[in-house]
């Protein structure tokens, strides 16, 4: 079984939180929690020197969980719909943006 599998699920849930939920709703800010705290566990523990190419993707993973957070603490305060609308694709891009680092990360580990 992949390792990522377990946060490929989280990244999931929370992209369908993220369309599905209004933006005042805890329940997507303590999933992407949760999933940071996922990714702090199993991802960024990574030793980068065995392979040195990892060393940019998990910076990048790690930058964008920063930015996921700000984006779903913006988008739990707005109050236009338009603005709203616009952290809602913001938070999309940015949980598909993981995915895709999780896929090079599996396959730079034969996962």
């Amino acid at each position: 079984m992949n390792r990522f599998a377990a946060l490929r699920s989280q990244l999931t849930h929370c992209h369908h939180l993220t369309q599905s939920s209004p933006p005042g709703e805890t329940d997507l800010y303590l999933q992407i929690l949760a999933l940071r705290q996922g990714f702090q566990s199993q991802v960024l523990p990574l030793d980068a020197r065995a392979d040195p190419a990892l060393q940019p993707i998990l910076t990048e993973i790690n930058r964008s969980l920063r930015l996921l957070e700000v984006d779903v603490a913006f988008w739990r305060s707005c109050r236009q719909a338009i603005t709203q609308q616009q952290r809602q694709q913001q938070i999309g891009a940015r949980l598909a943006q993981l995915g895709q680092f999780l896929e090079v990360l599996s396959e730079r580990l034969g996962d």
